[in-house]
C-alpha cells in the first residue's frame, strides 16, 4: 500500500490520486502553525511539585520516557532502548529540545519533544504526551511554551504540530497560539 497526506486546500493533487485509483480514507489530520512574529510567548509556569528539565541517553531518562509516552498514549509498544536509540542516532534529536515535567518522586508526568529545521528556521512540536495520573495540572502547556521559546532561540519563525480530530489536543494548541488549522486527509493505494 501507499499513502499520502493531503490538506483538503490541495485539490489538484486529491484530483490526481484519484485518477490514479487512490481512495480517500475517513481519518482526518489537522496540521496546526504558529507563526512567532512579534508575538510575546507566555513564560512557562510549572505546577507546583514538578520540575521542567531536558532529557539525557541515560538508561533510567530513557526508561521513563517510554513509560510516559506508554502511559500518555495509552500504548505498550515504547522501550528505553527505542528512546535510547533516538537520543543517540536520530539527526533530528536534540536534548534541549526534549522536555519533560519530572514529578517529586522523579517519574516523567508529561513529554514535549521538539525539532527544529535550521534551513527553513520553523520548529515541530512532536510528540506531546501526559501520563494520566498527572493530567489538567498544565504540565504539557509549560513544556510547549518553553520549547517554543528555545526554538525562537534557535531563530525558528513558526512552529508546526500535527493532531488528529482529538478536541481536548486541539483546544490546548488553539489555546496556546498554533492558531492556523489546516485538515486533510490519507489517500490510499493498495498494490
Amino acid at each position: 500500500q501507499l499513502d499520502f497526506a493531503v490538506f483538503d486546500y490541495d485539490s489538484p493533487r486529491r484530483t490526481l490520486l484519484r485518477k490514479r485509483g487512490y481512495e480517500m480514507l475517513p481519518y482526518t489530520f489537522v496540521t496546526r502553525r504558529m507563526r512567532f512574529g512579534v508575538r510575546p510567548l507566555p513564560a512557562p509556569v510549572m505546577a507546583e511539585g514538578y520540575i521542567l528539565r531536558s532529557t539525557d541517553a541515560s538508561d533510567s531518562d530513557c526508561q521513563r520516557l517510554a513509560d510516559v509516552l506508554n502511559a500518555g498514549f495509552n500504548r505498550t509498544m515504547h522501550t528505553m532502548r527505542e528512546s535510547q536509540n533516538f537520543a543517540l542516532q536520530s539527526p533530528s534529536f536534540s536534548a534541549d529540545l526534549n522536555l519533560v515535567a519530572q514529578a517529586a518522586d522523579g517519574t516523567f508526568g508529561a513529554l514535549v519533544g521538539l525539532t527544529y529545521n535550521k534551513f527553513n528556521r520553523y520548529g515541530v512540536v512532536e510528540p506531546v504526551c501526559t501520563h494520566p495520573d498527572h493530567r489538567r495540572k498544565g504540565l504539557a502547556r509549560a513544556l510547549i511554551f518553553e520549547g517554543l521559546h528555545r526554538l525562537k532561540v534557535l531563530g525558528a519563525t513558526d512552529a508546526y504540530v500535527d493532531t488528529g480530530d482529538m478536541v481536548p489536543a486541539n483546544a490546548l494548541y488553539d489555546d496556546v497560539g498554533f492558531t492556523e488549522a489546516y485538515r486533510g486527509n490519507i489517500w490510499r493505494k493498495l498494490w
